[in-house]
């Protein structure tokens, strides 16, 4: 039911923007500019496949771009329509695979287009569970921030309308991924053990710099996995 309501959300922004179309042509521009990032090499052949029988003799272009998409150029179109409809999204491949050239390509894009992006990362395996959310002193009951806490604080607080990412480079690990739950679902607050409630503001994305799911839990796959991967080989 997620994907299907992701794909929805898809087709009705590209309906905005090109009411003209008619409507077969934005489903199937829908399923195929929505799934396509997610999918290895050797599949797409397949999919494309089972998108030709879904609707025969219709072929429609992807959003116009400066020259023909490819390469590091496809990835980073298809990181940024990701990036339009889903506020958690994983980049994943091996390293060496330019997951960071992608990423850093759309932000340079955005600096070009005077868009004010904002990018703060960190790597969530390098700190402790406390040292990453924050922690109440057990004995004095003080509240010591943690660092993602107090990143997304920080982003939450910024005014302007640019896009802002806190980037998490490194494994999933359920350790501390699991606190992030409610930011990933529908929810998009991170809850702290004070009880402050930070949101995550409709500029804001957690972009998630990986080399696999293997360690992904059922939930965090459900949230997120599934449905904002963007594959890179």
């Amino acid at each position: 039911m997620r994907a299907i309501k992701s794909v929805l959300v898809v087709a009705g922004s590209l309906k905005r923007g090109d009411p003209e179309r008619p409507e077969e042509q934005v489903l199937m521009r829908s399923l195929r500019d929505f799934n396509i990032p997610k999918i290895v090499t050797d599949d797409v052949p397949v999919f494309m496949g089972l998108i030709g029988d879904l609707f025969p003799a219709l072929d429609v272009p992807r959003k116009p771009r400066l020259s023909k998409p490819g390469g590091v150029l496809l990835q980073v179109v298809q990181l940024e329509e990701l990036l339009t409809v889903r506020h958690s999204v994983f980049v994943v491949g091996n390293a060496g695979t330019g997951k960071s050239q992608v990423m850093k390509s759309l932000y340079k894009t955005y600096q070009l287009m005077k868009r004010r992006p904002v990018w703060a990362d960190l790597n969530p395996k390098a700190v402790t569970n406390d040292e990453l959310f924050g922690i109440i002193n057990p004995a004095t009951r003080e509240w010591k921030d943690g660092l993602f806490s107090s990143i997304m604080r920080e982003l939450a607080n910024i005014t302007h309308d640019g896009p802002k990412w806190m980037v998490l480079d490194g494994d999933i690990d359920p350790m501390w991924i699991e606190s992030l739950n409610t930011v990933m679902d529908d929810n998009k607050v991170l809850t702290l053990a004070s009880n402050e409630r930070i949101p995550l503001n409709p500029t804001m994305r957690l972009v998630f710099e990986i080399s696999h799911l293997r360690t992904a839990t059922p939930a965090t796959v459900s949230r997120a996995g599934e449905s904002s991967r963007i594959q890179c080989h």
